[in-house]
């Protein structure tokens, strides 16, 4: 049987023979106490014969892909399917303040409450149907129309269409044929004002035509996705100040602030290499990459500042968040937000402020190249887990 008088921790940094008695080159199937003692790490129990990848917690459920199929397992056995055909690629999540988790293969995206799945964003109505003329109360003058779709089961609306061609009101109203038309959805109209500026709620469609002919004073509710555009398809995501982020090769999208479904078309940040990691804290969001860790420093998206760490290139899919007061920072330990990743070859802590530490310099070095990563602490016991892929 092994011993040790005092394990001072893996190392395959040092030549072998130059390793002391209290060192090992590798470890399996042991989990390390605050006290440097080693012990068997704890077995399972199988709980399902079927094979589960893409696993992740969300609030109050799990997600796995089971074959193709994206599916919810309750804590009492219960199973959803969320996502009939999501396919055998990576799958990528984010849990959301309200419940709910995003889930992405950077070709299919969606949203679950852990019952059902819908698509992530509502798309802009591709044709704007054809106006005629009818009587109502509008001053005569020249007007414009926007259209936009709102799902049924959760009355999220999707973007506005491009404006309609100026039309002039001569008796009062306007009716639109020819409407398009999604399932599942219903069409809000909005209408200028008498001037053709501005896009106000004239009524909603539910099928292929639509009147109005109430007055000008009426039109007073905003449409409030005009020039936005659906959430962009990417990979890694990540929440951060009331915005959802995602990531598309070498650039980072945001959404619209707690519009998760929205985003402008300025709002991105191309970072020059492909993005590996995204892990939001209290005053930035650390970005790895293919070159190195980026923290992007500041409260306000627009004016985040690129910081560069020079910890070195990112492994994909190892940013985790973690707690502060659990990650040992010299003698003490940190505070508040932190993260976690492999960058450089070693586990790098990250903290608000753009403070890093590497957690296993001169000690420990990997040449994985993607993992799936977690935190957890059991027993008492911070464990950093990143998994080969």
């Amino acid at each position: 049987m092994l011993t040790f008088a005092e394990f001072t921790g893996i190392n395959n940094v040092l030549p072998e023979h130059r390793l002391s008695g209290e060192d090992l080159i590798a470890a399996k199937n042991v989990d390390i106490g605050l006290t440097k003692e080693i012990k068997r790490r704890g077995g399972f129990t199988e709980s399902s014969d079927q094979c589960h990848k893409n696993v992740w917690q969300a609030d109050g459920f799990m997600l796995a892909t089971c074959g193709s199929v994206l599916t919810a397992i309750h804590p009492n056995g219960d199973r959803h399917v969320i996502h009939p055909a999501l396919g055998h690629d990576r799958v990528w999540y984010c849990n959301l303040p309200d419940g709910r988790t995003t889930y992405t293969n950077g070709l299919i995206q969606g949203v679950t409450d852990g019952l059902t799945g819908v698509e992530r964003s509502v798309p802009a109505p591709d044709s704007l149907g054809v106006p005629d003329a009818a009587f109502g109360a509008l001053h005569p003058g020249q007007y414009r129309y926007y259209l936009t779709f709102v799902r049924l089961a959760d009355r999220i609306e999707g973007p506005a269409s491009a404006s309609s061609e100026p039309f002039t009101v001569d008796q009062g109203g306007l009716r639109l044929g020819g409407l398009p038309e999604l399932e599942g959805h219903a069409v809000n109209v909005y209408l200028s004002g008498h001037d053709g500026e501005g896009a106000y709620l004239a009524g909603v469609a539910t099928g292929r035509s639509f009147e109005y002919s109430g007055n000008n004073s009426a039109l007073v509710l905003p449409c409030r996705t005009l020039g936005a555009q659906p959430f962009p398809v990417g990979t890694l995501t990540a929440f951060w100040r009331g915005r959802v982020l995602v990531v598309q090769g070498d650039v980072l999208w945001a959404s619209r602030p707690n519009a998760p479904h929205l985003s402008d078309w300025r709002d991105f940040k191309a970072l020059g290499s492909r993005i590996t990691a995204v892990q939001p804290v209290l005053d930035g969001v650390y970005v790895g990459t293919e070159k190195d860790l980026i923290f992007l420093s500041g409260t306000d998206w627009v004016g985040l500042a690129h910081v560069a760490t020079k910890r070195g290139p990112v492994v994909l899919g190892s940013g985790v968040s973690a707690p502060g007061d659990k990650i040992k920072v010299g003698d003490g330990s940190g505070s508040g937000e932190a993260m976690l990743c492999i960058a450089g070859g070693e586990i790098v802590a990250g903290f608000s402020g753009g403070q890093t530490v590497s957690l296993t310099g001169n000690r420990y070095r990997t040449t994985v190249q993607e993992v799936a990563a977690a935190f957890r602490v059991i027993d008492d016991i911070p464990q950093y887990m990143a998994v080969p892929q």
